[in-house]
């Protein structure tokens, strides 16, 4: 049968009285850059010039994509760096550490980009891997791909001229969050989806997201050993050149050896209940029906809500890309007002789906629901919040200053106290598994993930800190938030003035 998702989460619970502790073997410290170290990189140059418009701009129901987009190394490049890249460099210990534009628990980074390409003018059609540190692609088979990713996905007319896919590698995960990992698997991943999200609607990309495909077919097409590192997220694009696919030849076969890439340890520990958890959602849902309404069923009584008011102004301090590169985890906050303007911006975010591109039936986004605490928010009384993003409200449900409480549920990180807002990502399990079953985890911790991204680009435009906070004391969320049996916290993320930039 298999392990369901609210058994998984069930059984990696955080709970107070029974965290054993346990030591990081550092001598085994998993390498957090994948290398196929046969093979030859094809640097991607510079970029010369970025995207300018500000994160409001992107989601905007009056921005339409371009068909007549065109592709070429250059702009692949844009795209991959604006979804995954190296920021900055800073030394501990002796060692260097590398900041990157995606979030990442505990900045082990189990994420791993790869590109399709079909029609990209200046790169041979194949598969490639992006090797971030160089900045560079890695071909791990030339020809057309389109037969092969016709097994795995549902190709339509014309024929895509870029696919990409997202991976994740467990035991970068697991090295230090043990079973609980494919939480951090599934958020993590997330994060870069959003990245790669908004850049292809920056450039006007016509683009098609999916979670869902053939697991199986995926995993082999993309060369990996899927006992360490599994597809998680697949993109195609459009434009100008669709229809020239049918002049390539066929793709040759996968470079030898590849699978051996997947180690990312010496010893790699076996976690068995992420195999079975990734194992019961490999399953596709067998049909899809009517998208669950988790806003009134996670046994919480709302006050009627409030429409949210658009900003005066647009409160951004920096545009989108450069946000991107300057996005990092902040943990200095200050007790501080976050004004309103700024607030809603975020809210304003956080409504926009451009699922809608992608997801007609508006099933993934779903998946989960969004609820805040407000602190020390302009115009707002601190209480626990829904908030409606169909309609653009929020409803009160529990009037009261939370922080103090939720940095005690977040395993006692006492910083949070001083946030301005928790964002928070919650989800009824009942629900979810009766429309998707297991798959219906991906389909909740991705998105939440891909949200708490925009956050934390969206913040960083207007000069906030942001931080997601994936390690809580689960039942006591469940207690203090006041949750039905069925419904759980599955990811916080905290915003508010940092000392950094706290006199913007």
């Amino acid at each position: 049968m298999g392990l369901s998702a609210s058994e998984y989460h069930r059984q990696t619970s955080y709970r107070r009285d029974s965290m054993g502790g346990h030591a990081a073997d550092w001598q085994n410290e998993p390498d957090v850059f994948k290398n196929y170290p046969t093979l030859e990189n094809i640097p991607l140059g510079d970029v010369t010039e970025w995207p300018s418009e500000n994160l409001s701009d992107l989601l905007s129901e009056d921005r339409s994509p371009d068909p007549n987009v065109e592709f070429d190394i250059e702009q692949l490049a844009r795209v991959i760096f604006l979804t995954h890249a190296l920021t900055a460099k800073a030394k501990y210990g002796g060692a260097e550490y590398y900041f990157r534009s995606v979030a990442s628990a505990g900045a082990l980074y189990p994420f791993e980009l790869y590109v399709g390409a079909l029609t990209v003018g200046g790169l041979e059609p194949g598969l490639y891997h992006q090797n971030v540190g160089a900045q560079a692609l890695v071909r791990l088979k030339s020809g057309s791909i389109l037969h092969e990713l016709s097994k795995g996905l549902k190709i339509e007319e014309p024929p895509p001229v870029l696919a990409f896919f997202l991976t994740a590698m467990f035991f970068r995960s697991a090295w230090k969050y043990r079973d609980r990992a494919y939480r951090y698997n599934l958020l993590d991943t997330g994060h870069m989806a959003e990245n790669l999200l908004l850049a292809l609607t920056a450039v006007r990309a016509p683009f098609k997201f999916s979670y869902d495909f053939d697991d199986d077919q995926l995993n082999e097409f993309l060369g990996l050993d899927k006992s360490r590192e599994v597809c998680l997220a697949c993109v195609l694009v459009w434009g100008k050149n669709s229809r020239q696919i049918g002049l390539v030849p066929p793709a040759t076969e996968l470079m030898a050896g590849l699978k051996q890439a997947g180690k990312c340890a010496t010893i790699e520990t076996d976690f068995p209940k992420i195999r079975e958890i990734h194992s019961s959602s490999s399953k596709l849902p067998e049909k899809v029906g009517d998208a669950p309404q988790m806003l009134n069923n996670l046994g919480l009584e709302q006050q009627p809500g409030r429409k949210i008011a658009p900003p005066v102004e647009t409160p951004h301090v920096m545009n989108y890309a450069a946000a991107v590169f300057s996005r990092r985890s902040s943990r200095n906050f200050v007790r501080a007002e976050l004004a309103s303007d700024r607030f809603t911006t975020l809210l304003k975010m956080l409504c926009f789906k451009e699922m809608s591109l992608w997801d007609r039936e508006g099933t993934w986004s779903n998946a989960i629901d969004v609820g805040f605490l407000a602190g020390n928010v302009e115009g707002v009384e601190p209480g626990f919040y829904l908030l409606d993003r169909s309609r653009e409200s929020i409803c009160l449900v529990t009037s009261g200053n939370f922080m103090e409480k939720m940095a005690r549920v977040c395993l006692d990180q006492v910083w949070l106290r001083n946030c301005a807002v928790h964002f928070m990502f919650l989800s009824n399990f009942k629900l979810l598994e009766q429309a998707w079953g297991a798959r219906g985890y991906r389909y909740a911790m991705l998105t939440a993930g891909s949200l708490g991204q925009r956050l934390y680009v969206g913040a960083t435009s207007m000069k906030l800190g942001c931080c997601g906070v994936g390690a809580f004391y689960d039942d006591e969320a469940v207690e203090l938030l006041g949750l039905d049996d069925q419904s759980r916290l599955l990811y916080v993320v905290a915003v508010g003035p940092i000392k950094k930039w706290s006199t913007m």
